[in-house]
């Protein structure tokens, strides 16, 4: 009951996890994606209110300029920049018959950019400069200054609808310069309103990976709360079922070694006899395996050379052949080498009676940058898929005879001296086993 609740508790935690994250990009996604097109709309939408404003200006300094009937000085021509100033003019410049007056200052260092044609039938053109928009007439021609002609005789020109119409004023020689402030500022205002949005976004998504990280903190440290309250209570009932039976199966193993010796060698109630001590050595195995599994007592770290508990590891393995690599292997390394011992001892066992007759084991020590690497492989079967981590658990084990505990002992040595112990199957068969332990212990 309480592991069902504690998985759907895991599975709860785990959608809220994502479901902030995704909910959090999702909104942070719309938010930037509806204020660059509210920019985009904004700078589209200036473009056209610019082109309006540049052909009104434009028109209101040709009218002026009409106006004067001649081409105009340098102070008729600043008193009209002058005037249109307040509009954001800040630059003009006429074409005349002999020379070009110009007035007001240039401002900008970019280069004009590519010439837009300005509306149907208008000999103009836009140029964009920065910030600053620049209209002249295609082709600026100084402007001919010509005395009227006698209007012609009645009636020689006249066609069936009257006399022709007067031909339409050219536009004179002008070039201007403006800042479109108004569109500017719109423009501006939408740029500071999308830096805002992608700020804001970002700032939310950063908050959602935080959330994200500490539920995903959380939820790994629950889970190792569970399983440590899991081991506790059976560890604490292991202690007790191992206690209990370690003085009746010391008695009862006592005893059949005595009347197996005292019975003869070659006789059904000899075999039966030293049947009972060897279930009763196994049960004693089992007893012993159950209280490493639930001492917890301190380790003791000292610097010792760490290929001596490897080497003493194979020793106790057992029969087997397991060829050792320490080319590798620092002079000294900070560690409790009984307890490594035990654990090495564990691996080398499991794989020597997982490697098929005739094959060796493999085991090495070598220095990873900041960690010491046991290794051991087997050239067995490996490791069934699925089963890489449930192997530590207590209990679990592939094997008829084996109680399951050896794994989960080594995994808590391990654990003990702030490293890790994995396993996985080799490319080319076997499984491979590795213990890393931290410097500086």
């Amino acid at each position: 009951m309480d592991s069902g609740r504690q998985r759907a508790g895991t599975a709860s935690s785990r959608w809220a996890r994502w479901g902030i994250l995704i909910a959090t990009l999702a909104t942070a996604a719309a938010l930037c994606a509806t204020s660059w097109s509210s920019y985009a709309r904004t700078r589209d939408t200036t473009q056209t209110l610019i082109r309006g404003d540049g052909e009104l200006l434009f028109e209101s300094a040709t009218q002026h300029l009409r106006a004067l009937r001649r081409p105009p000085s340098k102070k008729q021509l600043q008193t009209l920049l002058d005037k249109l100033s307040d509009r954001g003019v800040r630059y003009l410049e006429f074409h005349g018959p002999f020379a070009v007056v110009t007035v007001g200052k240039r401002t900008y260092a970019a280069r004009p950019g590519p010439p837009q044609p300005g509306p149907p039938g208008r000999p103009i053109v836009f140029r964009r400069i920065g910030s600053i928009v620049r209209i002249e007439v295609r082709q600026p021609r100084p402007l001919q200054v010509r005395q009227p002609r006698p209007p012609p005789p009645p009636g020689r020109f006249d066609g069936p609808h009257g006399p022709p119409p007067p031909d339409p004023p050219r536009a004179p020689p002008l070039v201007m310069e403006f800042e479109p402030i108004d569109a500017n500022a719109l423009v501006a205002g939408a740029r500071r309103s999308f830096v805002f949005s992608v700020a804001t976004g970002s700032a939310m998504l950063a908050a959602a990976l935080v959330a994200f990280v500490l539920l995903l903190r959380r939820e790994r440290a629950e889970e190792r709360l569970a399983q440590e309250r899991h081991l506790a209570s059976l560890g604490a009932m292991s202690a007790v079922l191992a206690h209990e039976l370690r003085n009746p199966l010391a008695s009862l193993k006592g005893h059949a070694q005595l009347l197996a010796e005292s019975l003869p060698e070659d006789e059904k109630p000899r075999a039966k006899a030293d049947r009972v001590v060897t279930e009763a050595v196994r049960l004693e195995r089992l007893t012993s395996d159950l209280l490493a599994f639930v001492r917890t007592g301190k380790i003791d770290c000292k610097l010792v050379d760490p290929v001596a508990p490897l080497r003493a590891a194979v020793d106790e393995a057992g029969n087997g052949d397991i060829e050792v690599d320490t080319a590798a292997a620092p002079e000294r390394w900070s560690m409790d080498g009984d307890r490594i011992q035990q654990v090495l001892a564990n691996l080398l066992r499991n794989a020597v009676q997982a490697s098929p007759a005739g094959s060796s084991v493999h085991a090495t020590v070598a220095r990873d940058r900041h960690h010491l690497l046991y290794e051991v492989r087997d050239h067995g079967d490996g490791i069934p898929s699925g089963d890489e981590r449930a192997i530590f658990e207590p209990f679990h084990t592939g094997r008829v005879k084996g109680t399951g505990l050896g794994l989960a002992v080594a995994k808590r040595v391990v654990e003990l001296h702030g490293g890790s112990i994995d396993a996985h199957n080799h490319p080319e068969g076997g499984a491979v086993f590795r213990v890393r332990l931290p410097e500086g212990l």
